[in-house]
């Protein structure tokens, strides 16, 4: 098992920095819990987490597959999916006044499954609690935001005491290296603030030491070699460092960022410059969006800035 599946939150106690969220949380049951809720942000900053640990909560004992149904948007995002949900979200939960739907990933839902889950919703509040979560709030349509009560996810911020705290405790548990305690607020960093990838790269690496410190710095020089070939405009390369980096564990905003911090100081130009905000802007926007894989992203971004820094 995995760390991020071994140390998924279990309860509301277990989360990291989402303190708005867990006040209000605290004080539902099943039967006052809010009938619809969007949990809003960026990959990895604990929005599935806080759904399940939100229901283990209120159900305790009775917390069960045939009462916490979960579907994510990027595999079932079509209107006969919806529809089939129409029968689930009437019945009635075993043990409990209401079950609780996840729709992990709604903003993949298409329009005509937002319709049709809008009157889902509203006709369901008795039996079911929906809890959708986005990565992109703009995707959701209007009348399905109205519904929700919505709640925004925050990246984790590097010298963030809980997160710290709980990192801390998975290292000491796992017998990882105490050394790697100094390295994590960069780990943080490079991450963009999440907590899921940050426990993928730590458990990745082998338990020496200095692993971690060398995995930092590796990503540092990918990033930095790819801002100097930029500069040369050796595109196939740079587009061989990001993805390297991307596969190091960064996260697609992370990698934009780095390579903005390093590119902007070697610009010939002050044109240059704003050719290259004109598609990092766009790929900043598209980083949480993109429906296909880290390389194809890479690829479309290079692919654009080429265009850009010709004109």
């Amino acid at each position: 098992m995995n760390l991020r599946e071994k140390y998924r939150p279990s309860t509301l106690d277990d989360l990291v920095d989402c303190e708005d969220f867990i006040k209000s949380a605290k004080t539902w049951d099943l039967e006052s819990c809010p009938n619809n809720m969007l949990f809003v942000g960026s990959p990895g900053v604990g929005k599935t987490s806080a759904a399940y640990a939100l229901t283990k909560d209120m159900m305790g004992e009775y917390f069960d597959p045939m009462n916490f149904i979960v579907t994510n948007g990027s595999d079932d995002r079509g209107i006969d999916y919806i529809r089939q949900l129409k029968s689930l979200s009437r019945q009635k939960g075993l043990g409990v006044a209401r079950r609780v739907i996840l729709l992990d990933e709604a903003d993949n839902f298409t329009a005509p499954a937002q319709k049709a889950l809008r009157q889902i919703m509203e006709e369901s509040h008795q039996s079911t609690i929906f809890i959708l979560t986005a990565n992109d709030i703009g995707p959701i349509h209007d009348a399905i935001r109205d519904r929700c009560l919505t709640y925004h996810f925050k990246p984790i911020h590097y010298n963030s005491e809980q997160a710290m705290k709980r990192l801390g405790t998975i290292i000491e548990q796992e017998g990882m290296p105490k050394e790697w305690l100094d390295s994590l607020p960069n780990l943080i960093k490079f991450t963009n603030g999440s907590l899921r990838q940050v426990m993928d790269v730590i458990d990745s690496l082998p338990r020496k030491p200095d692993a971690l410190l060398e995995h930092l710095k590796r990503d540092m020089n990918y990033l930095n070699k790819a801002a100097l070939n930029l500069m040369g405009n050796d595109f196939p390369t740079v587009t061989a460092y990001l993805t390297q980096a991307l596969e190091a564990g960064q996260s697609r905003i992370g990698v934009l960022r780095g390579l903005r911090h390093r590119a902007k100081p070697l610009m010939a130009s002050e044109d240059d410059w704003h050719n290259f905000m004109l598609t990092y802007g766009e790929f900043i926007l598209l980083a949480t969006q993109w429906p296909d894989d880290d390389v194809s992203f890479v690829e479309y971004f290079i692919a654009k800035m080429k265009k850009n820094m010709e004109k």
